[in-house]
C-alpha cells in the first residue's frame, strides 16, 4: 500500500514537472516535451533559449520552472527536481579563450549518444544504463557541462531542464576577463597568466570534480535522501 502511494505520488510529480517544463519551453520559444529523447533534444535544440532569470560569475542563466537552485558556487551550479540532482559546471576560461571541447565518440555511452549543435556551438549527449537499472548522464554544450542521475521514467524530464539551462547560458566577456586579471580567481589566473593554454583542452572534468568533493562532503551524487 505504501509503496503504491510512493508511486501515485511520483507519478502526479512527473506530471506537474512535465506541465512546467511545457510552460518553459512555451515562454524559451520552444513547445514540445516528449518520452523521446531525439524529439526532446531536437526541440529544445530549435532555436538558442534568449531568457535568462539567473546571475552568476562572468554568466547568466534560465533555470527553469520546477527546478530548484541548491548551490551557486561560481562556475558551478546544483540544481534539484524531485530527489535528484543535475550537477552543472560552466567554463568560463574555455569560453574566453574559445578552446576546442573534448569529444567522446557513441561507443563511450552504451544508452543514447547524441551530437548537438546550434549556430557556432556544438556538444553532446551521452547516456550509460548501470547495472542498477539508474541512468548516468552528461551534456556538454555550450561551454558548460552537466552530470546527473535518473531513473527510467525521469530520464526524459532531467535531460529536458538540463538542456534547456545549459543551451540559455549567456557570457558576460568583460567580466570574465575582469576575473582573469583579479588575483582572487580561485588560482586560475595564475595558471594560466592570461595566455591562452599549450592544449586546448577543456577543463571540465577536473573542475566538476574538484567541486564535487568540496561541495558534497555530506551528500552522496546523485541522491541525499
Amino acid at each position: 500500500m505504501f509503496g503504491i502511494m510512493i508511486e501515485s505520488r511520483w507519478s502526479m510529480y512527473k506530471k506537474t514537472l512535465i506541465i512546467m517544463i511545457a510552460i518553459t519551453l512555451i515562454l524559451t520559444g520552444c513547445t514540445k516535451i516528449s518520452d523521446n529523447l531525439d524529439d526532446t533534444v531536437n526541440e529544445i535544440m530549435k532555436k538558442e533559449i534568449t531568457s535568462v532569470n539567473t546571475v552568476s560569475t562572468g554568466y547568466e542563466l534560465y533555470v527553469p520552472i520546477g527546478v530548484k537552485q541548491v548551490s551557486d558556487n561560481e562556475y558551478n551550479q546544483r540544481f534539484k527536481i524531485h530527489d535528484r540532482y543535475i550537477y552543472l559546471y560552466v567554463d568560463t576560461i574555455s569560453y574566453y579563450y574559445k578552446n576546442t571541447l573534448n569529444y567522446k565518440s557513441d561507443g563511450d555511452y552504451n544508452y543514447y549518444y547524441k551530437e548537438i549543435k546550434l549556430n557556432d556551438k556544438t556538444g553532446y549527449i551521452g547516456i550509460n544504463k548501470l547495472d542498477d537499472g539508474t541512468f548516468f548522464g552528461v551534456i556538454v554544450y555550450n561551454y558548460s557541462k552537466s552530470e546527473f542521475y535518473a531513473s527510467q521514467e525521469d530520464l526524459p524530464v532531467i535531460v529536458a531542464n538540463s538542456l534547456i539551462i545549459q543551451n540559455s547560458i549567456k557570457f558576460n566577456d568583460e567580466l570574465i576577463k575582469i576575473s582573469l586579471l583579479s588575483s582572487n580567481t580561485d588560482g586560475r589566473e595564475i595558471r594560466y597568466e592570461l595566455d591562452k593554454p599549450k592544449d586546448s583542452e577543456s577543463t571540465f572534468s577536473k573542475y566538476l570534480q574538484e567541486y564535487v568533493a568540496e561541495e558534497d562532503n555530506d551528500v552522496e551524487l546523485p541522491d541525499d535522501n
